[in-house]
């Protein structure tokens, strides 16, 4: 858990840390990242702190929701790329990196260095059915 005090994200927000402001609002912010993995990687932020999805105020995500819609469609109109894609990170094992809720939008083309990597022969097996199934309930009746 990361606190505000030292959250690099927070710290942007209060104008304590120089951003390259895209758009901001009440209850969010969208800056380019200062690490780019393509041109025009950009970031989506609450400007509260959560640490990611798992706490996130269900109003403040569904806030942030349309202004992600609304950032990926500038960013496309902008700049033209094939795609653009949507991420973010929940947690240190899923490569999260800043405790403080944000989604990457990131312009892609296709032969770009950037890229989800699949492990190889992925879909050489389909998974059991009835194995899924039962994952599919377990997720189902989680709390």
């Amino acid at each position: 858990m990361s606190s505000p005090e030292d959250c690099v994200f927070c710290r942007i927000v209060k104008g304590e840390v120089p951003a390259s402001i895209v758009f901001q609002d009440e209850v969010c912010l969208a800056f380019m990242d200062i690490y780019p993995v393509t041109r025009g990687h950009c970031l989506l932020i609450p400007k509260k702190h959560f640490n990611n999805l798992l706490d996130v105020d269900l109003d403040v995500l569904s806030h942030l929701a349309r202004r992600l819609a609304e950032l990926t469609r500038k960013v496309q109109s902008g700049l033209k790329p094939e795609g653009v894609l949507n991420a973010a990170a929940n947690g240190p094992g899923a490569g999260q990196d800043i405790p403080h809720l944000h989604f990457h939008i990131i312009p892609r083309n296709r032969g770009d260095e950037f890229g989800f990597h699949f492990p190889r022969n992925y879909r050489e097996k389909m998974a059991d059915k009835a194995q899924l199934d039962r994952i599919a309930k377990t997720i189902r009746e989680a709390k």
